[in-house]
């Protein structure tokens, strides 16, 4: 029996809170689907499958535990299941090494090559990462925004402030008229007790509550609990607890220009007695010399418990495709309306499925009880297909009626001042608000940025070449040296009657976590059609209203030209073209 696995997903998925919000511990299991494959045919029935992870391609690296899974229903190919290994994903890469034998079989075959593992395109967040009591190291943590709670760990970090140098070299001691109040503030001239500057520039009484951010090497307790020693990284945002060790109310109450003997240096040391300002004292009880220098971070944050940071959140059903510069277009097959340009564009949120005909449903019902008119009812092969047999002006007034059932600002209006939503009719003056954290179609750049998944310069989203076994669409291998065929309708789909659509997410998904960017139905986005496209940042095609609306992606009837990354169709806005278009929502990030 010749085995070989087709292909592989790797989904993590990790619930996050937002910011107040108490974020809970996660498990470390995932799921895993792939497709098995007995010689070139799907395999259909019983299997036992062994998992193990290693640090390396090939070769020795085994990590953690043989994970084994017996008596795996396998139906045309396709298994899903859960795998466990603990705490082995540190952050560097990992191999999965597959063994596959018929259930009731002896021995096991080796699948080759191992499968290496990439994170899911959703927000990652650290196990327990809202309470961090144990931490050992708080680390690349540079979008926090507030740490309240214990970290056991150095801090090497800029702290908001002007960190400055010395006070003079002075001991609390020698601090003028305030020897006594210094003393009993500082807990008997506790070494590296920190003091900070209030707005008037003088030490202020209570805690460190000050905006931090930036890289500090030497501030080894500037952290936010006394049992910490040991924190590194960057920290944007508010540090509210002990700093270490004690933290003084007072020094006296007096400014830099009121140290005494040191009134010069003190100045110097503090840029002119800045407002905010903080000294620390050396490991003597003296003020210290030598500012607190930069450094960079270090570590992965694992660990992390008492955070609370600023997470944004994956809305459900979305994935975020992060924002950056990509070619637009190739030149693999000549078309003159997808020449090459940079286009970089904005992180953004896309649907990782294609509308199905039962979400379309569960909106377009309360949508037209509420008012909204659409032009078609909409239709699909089965609840779990994509919902197919809607124009432009549906898609757009969808968009709406789903931003308001979520609570959501609608996208789209029919005035420039975004006062009247867009409910009815059929009109091309439809105004987008872009700020709007509503459901809205992909710009025609959206589209393609999401659909190549950060592979550049191939035709789909896996390479160059294509077959039925990845996507749903209309084989012609005799016209297309990139199709490798058989010819015709892909024949899993092939029953009953047209429309011969595919399940949402039956194929692999690309390397964002999208599925269906190639074939199975035609997807709107929102541009006016214009050769060429323009580049630049962010573009949102031509000003219209002009004749045709971009369609991409290719479907179940349409060839594989029409299925490439680059490939461009385009239709009237009113019309549905039967059961051939559909789309996908995205939302601003």
């Amino acid at each position: 029996m010749k085995t070989n696995l087709l292909f592989k997903l790797f989904t993590l998925c990790v619930l996050t809170a937002t910011l107040g919000l108490p974020a809970f511990a996660q498990g470390t299991a995932f799921n895993y689907q792939g497709r098995l494959n007995d010689g070139v045919n799907p395999a259909n029935g019983s299997y036992d499958l062994t998992f193990s992870l290693f640090n390396a391609s090939n070769g020795v690296g085994q990590v953690g535990g043989i994970l084994t899974n017996s008596a795996i229903a396998i139906s045309n190919g396709m298994f899903t299941v859960a795998l466990d290994f603990g705490n082995q994903f540190p952050g560097a890469d990992r191999w999965l090494e597959i063994g596959v034998r018929t259930n009731g079989g002896t021995l096991f075959t080796t699948l080759s090559p191992r499968q290496k593992l990439t994170p899911a395109p959703y927000a990652i967040y650290s196990a327990g990462a809202a309470t961090a009591a144990t931490a050992t190291s708080a680390t690349t943590a540079a979008s926090a925004t507030s740490f309240t709670g214990n970290l056991a760990g150095d801090v090497t970090g800029t702290q908001g402030v002007t960190v400055v140098g010395t006070v003079g070299g002075q001991s609390a001691a020698n601090v003028a008229s305030a020897t006594a109040a210094a003393n009993t503030a500082n807990s008997a001239n506790t070494p590296s007790a920190i003091v900070k500057r209030d707005a008037s520039g003088n030490f202020s009484a209570g805690l460190i509550t000050g905006s931090l951010s930036g890289n500090a090497t030497s501030a080894t307790s500037a952290t936010t609990a006394a049992t910490a020693t040991n924190f590194s990284g960057t920290l944007a945002g508010d540090v509210i607890g002990t700093q270490g060790a004690t933290v003084v109310t007072t020094v006296g109450g007096q400014g830099a220009a009121n140290v005494a003997s040191a009134a010069a240096v003190a100045n110097a040391a503090t840029s002119a007695d800045t407002a905010g300002a903080i000294v620390k004292r050396d490991a003597s009880g003296n003020f210290s010399a030598g500012a607190v220098t930069a450094a960079s971070f270090t570590g992965d944050g694992s660990g992390l418990t008492n955070v609370n940071a600023t997470t944004l959140i994956t809305p459900q059903g979305m994935a975020l495709i992060p924002a950056g510069a990509f070619t637009m277009g190739d030149t693999l097959d000549g078309e003159t309306d997808a020449v090459p340009v940079s286009v970089t564009v904005s992180a953004f949120y896309m649907d990782v499925n294609l509308v199905s005909y039962s979400k379309w449903q569960s909106v377009y019902f309360g949508a037209t009880n509420s008012g909204y008119g659409f032009d078609n009812a909409g239709a699909g092969k089965a609840a779990n297909h994509p919902v197919q047999t809607v124009n432009w002006y549906d898609a757009v007034k969808w968009c709406n009626a789903r931003s308001q059932q979520a609570g959501l600002t609608p996208a789209y209006y029919t005035d420039a001042g975004f006062t009247q939503i867009y409910t009815n009719g059929d009109t091309d003056m439809i105004y987008p608000n872009w700020a709007a954290n509503g459901y809205r179609l992909p710009t025609e750049a959206e589209w393609e940025k999401a659909a190549r998944g950060g592979l550049s310069g191939q035709r789909f989203p896996w390479g160059n070449f294509i077959t039925p076994y990845l996507a749903n669409y209309d084989g012609y291998p005799s016209d297309y040296n990139y199709d490798l065929g058989p010819s015709g309708y892909n024949a899993v789909f092939q029953t009953g009657v047209q429309p011969y659509t595919s399940p949402i997410g039956y194929f692999a998904p690309n390397s964002y976590g999208l599925y269906d960017m190639t074939g199975n139905v035609f997807e709107w986005c929102w541009d006016w059609l214009g050769t060429p496209y323009a580049g630049g940042t962010d573009p949102r095609g031509p000003i219209g209203p002009l004749s045709y609306r971009v369609l991409r992606g290719g479907y179940w009837a349409g060839s594989a030209y029409y299925a490439r990354c680059g490939g461009r169709a385009a239709d009237t806005p009113s019309s549905t073209e039967g059961p051939a278009y559909g789309f996908r929502c995205v939302r601003g990030h």
